[in-house]
């Protein structure tokens, strides 16, 4: 082996890149789609080749979808990269959204957290009961009526199904 051929990184097939980023093959495929990652160069027989420089830009994408960016950000951020625009400004901006996001989500789990503890606690005492008709599980409907039939906003609308409301409140 001579130096030269010590300093190119072998070409990788997309097989290989996706077991060095330890991603599925169809993620690194949905990434090519997008232009997200670009082979370097193509066999004879038609196989994508990548180059080390691809490995690392798969790295890239996955850090940044580990602090919360969506795939359409990342294609901006590397947009902006590519024309030697810097995407940082955009990306404080994005990641500052998404703190504030985090946040008010984090709020709404530690309420639900809440709510959940002082349930179970209250169900302790509570004895198992079959429904008579109207009602389904004296459980849920105790939390109910503590709590007035009003459902606390920090409650995920997609946890409530059909906000109960004083027009169709029973």
């Amino acid at each position: 082996m001579t130096a030269i051929d010590e300093a190119v990184p072998p070409l990788m097939t997309v097989r290989q890149l996706a077991q060095q980023a330890d991603v599925t093959v169809h993620v690194v495929r949905n990434y090519l789609r997008r232009g997200l990652l670009r082979a370097a160069t193509h066999t004879e027989s038609g196989y994508q080749l990548f180059s080390a420089s691809e490995l690392q830009r798969l790295h890239f994408i996955r850090t940044a979808q580990q602090l919360g960016f969506t795939l359409a950000e990342i294609e901006e951020i590397i947009h902006r990269s590519l024309l030697r625009d810097s995407p940082c400004p955009l990306v404080r901006n994005i990641v500052r959204r998404r703190l504030d996001d985090t946040r008010q989500q984090l709020d709404t789990l530690l309420a639900m957290h809440e709510r959940m503890e002082r349930a179970i606690h209250a169900w302790a005492t509570l004895p198992d009961s079959v429904p008579t008709g109207d009602d389904i599980c004296a459980l849920i409907e105790a939390v109910a009526a503590t709590e007035g039939r009003r459902f606390v906003k920090s409650t995920p609308r997609r946890l409530l199904g059909r906000r109960l409301t004083q027009e169709n409140s029973p």
